[in-house]
């Protein structure tokens, strides 16, 4: 890619995640409503026209489920946990040995930085 093309997608995507991000939150929170199908009540959101009663075909309500259902093992979060927690030991054990020099230049602004702790 070029530079330039480089900077269009990096612009693009600076303003369509927040977007999309955004516009999920919003549907998810703004049009929550239910259905009683049953016996059963089925909770979700979706634009839709309060003033009109819709409906859903039971492919839709067998989607809904599957796209509402999250399943997690004890498997996946000892793995995540731990992978978490070396890649943190790693980087803290392999960085604290950085040492970094602070150059000034003449006509800055001599403001103090943060406290900063170093692990020996």
């Amino acid at each position: 890619m070029t530079i330039t093309m480089k900077h269009l997608y990096l612009n693009f995507i600076k303003w369509f995640l927040p977007f999309l991000f955004i516009s999920y939150m919003a549907g998810i929170t703004l049009f929550t409503h239910s259905h009683v199908v049953n016996g059963v009540t089925i909770v979700h959101s979706h634009p839709s026209n309060k003033d009109s009663k819709h409906g859903h075909t039971t492919v839709e309500f067998q989607l809904i489920h599957l796209l509402n259902q999250v399943v997690s093992t004890d498997a996946g979060v000892v793995l995540f946990s731990l992978a978490f927690v070396s890649t943190l030991l790693c980087t803290l054990l392999w960085n604290s040995q950085v040492v970094r020099n602070i150059t000034f230049s003449r006509g800055a602004f001599f403001l103090r930085g943060p406290p900063e702790y170093r692990f020996s």
